[in-house]
């Protein structure tokens, strides 16, 4: 799906690979140092609005960078939310293996699966929703059960009856490269089941 951005005074197309709620992940785009913040305007499908939003740049993997909404109008994510979700209504075409993950808040501590994992975050499949901006302490096995990421985290959105986008707030160097080294090892399953990639633009 292509996409334009602008940084500073100069603007330029690149290719949005991944969608979620969170942000997008960019492919065809020169290197962008994490913390840049960029105006961002792309199509989710050709029967849809143009979506445009602030956004900042995360992290850099591999070809392409990760960049997380920083501001976005709640219509423009929840279109987004809407059409990532219809689209991955079959449970086959989710992106992500799932990963069972421990939620801890100030209330109470819950088991649910995490999918859509990367260095920003996860989407947690869960019908307890606690209110967006609310802290988190989040803990999930990798392929190895000896890998365990514990990590901070917030709400970043909810998705009606089916759980909430959660965005890392501290992530220690050694849970970072777990993170990365498990996201690239199954880089064929994100990719190929990419809601971007079915319904480019």
């Amino acid at each position: 799906m292509r996409a334009n951005y602008t940084l500073g005074a100069q603007s330029s197309q690149c290719v949005a690979d991944t969608l979620s709620g969170g942000g997008l992940f960019l492919t065809q785009v020169g290197r962008l140092e994490p913390g840049y913040q960029l105006s961002i305007r792309f199509r989710p499908a050709r029967n849809l609005p143009v979506i445009q939003a602030k956004a900042s740049v995360r992290y850099n993997m591999g070809p392409g960078t990760a960049v997380e909404f920083t501001e976005i109008t709640s219509e423009d994510r929840h279109l987004l939310l809407r059409f990532i979700h219809r689209k991955t209504g079959d449970r086959k075409m989710l992106r992500g293996l799932p990963l069972v993950a421990q939620i801890q808040t100030e209330k109470n501590t819950s088991l649910a699966f995490a999918r859509d994992l990367s260095l920003c975050g996860t989407f947690i499949e869960t019908k307890e929703l606690p209110p967006v901006g609310s802290p988190l302490m989040v803990r999930f096995n990798l392929d190895e059960k000896d890998r365990v990421v514990i990590t901070r985290a917030r709400v970043a959105y909810h998705v009606e009856k089916m759980g909430m986008g959660v965005l890392f707030s501290e992530l220690s160097p050694a849970h970072r490269n777990a993170i990365e080294e498990y996201v690239d090892r199954h880089q064929d399953l994100f990719s190929t089941c990419s809601p971007a990639r079915p319904f480019d633009t």
